[in-house]
């Protein structure tokens, strides 16, 4: 079965996003936005949930497997729901012109989090409804990963490579968000040509980066779109995350449905 150290790479996630998210998010935890909290702790609680999940079915510890799986139906939900509040929190910062940043990245990453979502959603739905299948199940599960990659790398690329520290600097993000799209979608094909022929999830992964790569350049600073974003500030937050939540629960009983041993009838029994 592929994916045997998986987890090592999962959990190297968490000092990549330490680095990437100092500047903004911990250095300053204290006063932070609640979205970010909620983003952040859901967002690092999935990590270390696959990572464990990982380990544990290759250890042995099935039982273990199968109850952090059954949490992950709570999970998903609160993880939509972060992922809803920072949508709205950025598009409130950028109707205000709060930063530089805000203003020249907020509607293009916005298409980032639209397509993610979307993208994580499905993933969980296959990795639900295709458990009896335990390469596949715990592809689409790896491959929600890739979704969490670009924010990561486009802020590391854009601190090492280009130098970005802030202010005047942020014109220079726009090349490492882009460069950080095009490597994490040549990483994504290259896992799903090294497990073929398990590897549709991050092949699947690596086309919705391309397709997040396109939006974020073409869509993202049109005027219409960032009209439209703008609007987007005055939504409820609140509201809107328990709904997304609710959606959440769904595609989550959707999936466990889906996934399901077809019971035969009696009829069509063996004799």
């Amino acid at each position: 079965m592929p994916y045997r150290n998986a987890y090592w790479y999962v959990l190297a996630l968490l000092p990549l996003a330490a680095l990437a998210f100092w500047p903004s998010y911990l250095s300053q935890v204290a006063t932070a936005p609640l979205q970010f909290h909620a983003h952040g702790v859901t967002a690092t609680l999935w990590v270390v949930l696959l990572a464990v999940q990982g380990w544990a079915i290759h250890a042995g510890r099935r039982g273990l497997h199968r109850t952090l799986g059954l949490a992950s139906l709570g999970l998903f939900p609160l993880f939509l729901a972060g992922g809803v509040s920072i949508f709205i929190g950025m598009a409130q910062r950028f109707a205000d012109e709060a930063s530089p940043f805000y203003t020249l990245y907020a509607a293009r990453l916005a298409w980032l989090d639209i397509v993610a979502v979307a993208g994580f959603a499905l993933f969980y739905f296959e990795a639900l409804r295709r458990r009896r299948s335990a390469a596949l199940h715990a592809g689409y599960l790896l491959a929600t990963t890739i979704f969490l990659l670009g924010p990561i790398l486009g802020r590391l690329f854009g601190a090492v490579r280009f130098g970005v520290a802030g202010g005047p600097d942020f014109a220079l993000l726009h090349g490492a968000f882009q460069g950080a799209n095009l490597v994490i979608a040549a990483l994504a094909f290259f896992i799903a040509w090294r497990v073929r022929p398990y590897g549709r999830p991050f092949a699947i992964s690596g086309a919705l980066t391309l397709l997040m790569a396109l939006l974020f350049e073409f869509v993202g600073p049109a005027a219409w779109w960032e009209a439209l974003y703008a609007r987007a500030a005055a939504w409820p937050t609140l509201p809107l995350a328990a709904l997304v939540a609710v959606a959440g629960l769904l595609v989550g009983w959707a999936g466990w449905t889906a996934g399901r041993r077809p019971v035969l009838s009696a009829a069509a029994a063996p004799a």
